[in-house]
């Protein structure tokens, strides 16, 4: 059967979609949990910048790497070899499955307050494993259904958002914005902060709010047309930018400091101060279903999708290159899925809660690693092939940015995060037994790492 490929719309939407799941909808008690208003607004510029950076990265990529198409995991093989290209794709791998169950679990729970009478955790399993199996039902079918769904959830999910964005406009005191002593004090708290703690602390919330940046990069194979990929991220960064920063600041020139860092549904705070009134809640949670939905969908697209390509290169087992009728990744399809409802299953064990958010929270930071390795390997790129200063600059602040998001999330995560690049290490020798010496040396030292954060997490060297 002839595959249908996707255009910049769908592309477009894959990326919004992506990106766009549950933080936004809590973005704005996230942050003035971290930093003043004035504050946030320079991590924004700053984080902004930073990942329009990284977008340029992708899109001159895409461009003068066109047979490269497995995204993050390619470019990390390219410029550095096989076994750190399968690092930059484990990472990458298991980000998007914790993050999956994430979703779910805020979609339960969000549902749960919207209920007479709320699902027990039983009912919440049952509920989450039909989700995911219908999601890989849907998946099995071909990629360009669900890109055509996908789009029509994620402007679906965007339509409550402008919603906000129209009323926090007519209703924001910049009086209410600009709190005082902004620059020393954090006024959510009462607590000292400085300026620099602020913005470092308000990046970490920032980077993650756009995770999935890269989602048509690891789809490019099935672009219809391949320049449309570099093309879509740089549109889709800009659409979702504005939303991001007009959605988390603009509740923060409506409600006082103190009132905002304890709402459990900010955005809902805000358009019940409008004639929308009681209604206002009901509108944010249904959003807040559609866009958990949206985001888990794209991802059920991306995962798959992308340990298929790096079986292709012999880094996962052989049976993750099997597709089906549709060509759709199907072994890696229902791996994928099973892996999911396992975690799943270990998520009604409320003792377990605690360790599932230290480890959603380290297979994130594993994402911004393949983020750094695709930015090193355009900068390393940039200057083999003597290419403009402009696109140097460009790859040299992807990097450094990268860099500096890593430090300012916590160092404790990106060291505790070798456990996860660890357990990649028999995954890898089980496809490509055979290894350089160089790739040894870094195999040792990741597992040598891991082992050490493990022991330290267990002593209590390292708390989150």
């Amino acid at each position: 059967m002839k595959e249908k490929k996707l255009n910049l719309f769908l592309l477009i939407t894959l990326i919004v979609g992506t990106i766009i799941g549950g933080g936004i909808f809590n973005s704005p008690t996230d942050l003035i949990l971290k930093a003043n208003p004035l504050a946030a607004l320079i991590a924004w510029l700053i984080g902004g910048v930073g990942i329009l950076m990284l977008a340029l990265v992708f899109y001159k990529l895409t461009i003068v790497k066109p047979d490269l198409n497995g995204g993050i995991y390619t470019y990390a093989k390219e410029g550095f070899g096989n076994y750190v290209g399968f690092n930059s794709f484990w990472g990458y791998w298991l980000g998007a499955i914790f993050g999956n169950i994430a979703f779910i679990s805020l979609f339960f729970k969000t549902l749960n307050s919207m209920l007479p009478h709320p699902l027990s955790p039983f009912g919440c399993f049952i509920g989450g494993s039909i989700i995911l199996w219908v999601y890989a039902w849907i998946g099995w079918r071909g990629v360009r259904k669900v890109s055509i769904l996908n789009a029509v959830i994620t402007i679906a999910k965007v339509l409550p958002l402008i919603l906000v964005i129209i009323v926090g406009i007519t209703l924001f005191q910049p009086h209410v914005f600009s709190v005082q002593q902004w620059s020393h004090v954090l006024v959510s708290t009462g607590q000292p902060e400085n300026l620099s703690h602020q913005i470092g602390q308000a990046m970490s919330t920032i980077v993650w709010c756009f995770v999935g940046i890269e989602a048509a990069v690891s789809m490019s194979r099935r672009a219809k047309k391949h320049s449309e990929v570099g093309l879509a991220t740089v549109i889709s960064f800009v659409i979702v930018w504005c939303l991001y920063v007009l959605v988390s600041l603009l509740p923060m020139g409506i409600i006082p400091a103190h009132e905002l860092s304890t709402s459990s549904v900010p955005l809902a705070t805000v358009l019940s101060k409008s004639v929308i009134g009681v209604w206002g809640a009901l509108i944010i949670k249904v959003g807040l279903l559609i866009s958990l939905l949206g985001a888990l969908l794209s991802w059920f697209m991306i995962g798959p999708e992308i340990a298929y390509v790096t079986s292709m290169d012999g880094a996962m087992p052989k049976p993750f290159k099997l597709v089906n009728r549709h060509n759709v990744p199907g072994f890696a399809l229902i791996v994928y899925t099973l892996i999911m409802q396992a975690i799943l299953i270990v998520l009604l064990l409320p003792q377990l809660q605690t360790a599932y958010t230290i480890a959603y929270t380290l297979a994130t930071t594993t994402t911004l690693v393949a983020y750094l390795l695709s930015s090193l390997y355009g900068l390393k790129l940039a200057f083999k092939e003597s290419y403009s200063w402009s696109f140097k600059l460009v790859a040299l602040i992807a990097s450094a940015y990268a860099i500096y998001t890593l430090f300012a999330t916590g160092i404790e995560y990106a060291f505790a995060s070798a456990i996860i690049f660890a357990l990649g290490i028999p995954v890898y020798l089980l496809a490509a037994p055979k290894m350089r010496r160089f790739e040894k040396a870094i195999a040792l030292v990741i597992g040598v790492a891991g082992i050490l954060a493990l022991v330290m997490i267990i002593r209590g060297g390292i708390n989150f």
